[in-house]
């Protein structure tokens, strides 16, 4: 992270969300919830219990939770990584495992970070139909 008053540079941004996925992937949770400011807020797409607006650092991390405990095997493969002075967005290759079926997903992540590399804002587009119908099985 940057100190105060510094920015960080968009290598920098860049690996601080390659730092959460690679996080999220061994289930360090606490590691993710760091990159997180307190009134951060994440948007899902979709109808589902993973769809719509969590508002504050526990909720956020709580959705993850849920996600995590709800699939197996859950992969998120960075597929590429841009970025300019506001956000990071991140083209991920998924796939999660509920029931023995395997459901893949193309997502795309958009964070919004401070200038101390926190994220404030997440919005995620992914296919909430192929979500559904895994929590359907």
């Amino acid at each position: 992270m940057a100190e105060a008053g510094t920015k960080l540079s968009l290598d920098q941004k860049i690996q601080t969300i390659r730092d959460g996925f690679e996080a999220f992937k061994r289930g360090d949770l606490k590691a993710v919830a760091e990159l997180f400011t307190d009134d951060a807020v994440w948007h899902g797409r979709g109808s589902t219990k993973f769809g719509g607006d969590f508002k504050g650092k526990d909720a956020v991390m709580g959705n993850m939770a849920q996600f995590a405990q709800t699939f197996q095997d859950i992969r998120l493969d960075i597929h590429d990584i841009l970025a300019n002075d506001k956000h990071v967005v991140a083209l991920v290759n998924s796939s999660v495992k509920r029931d023995g079926k395997t459901y893949p997903d193309q997502q795309t992540f958009v964070f919004h970070l401070n200038d101390r590399g926190k994220t404030t804002e997440t919005w995620v587009a992914s296919d909430t139909e192929q979500l559904k119908k895994s929590l359907e099985s």
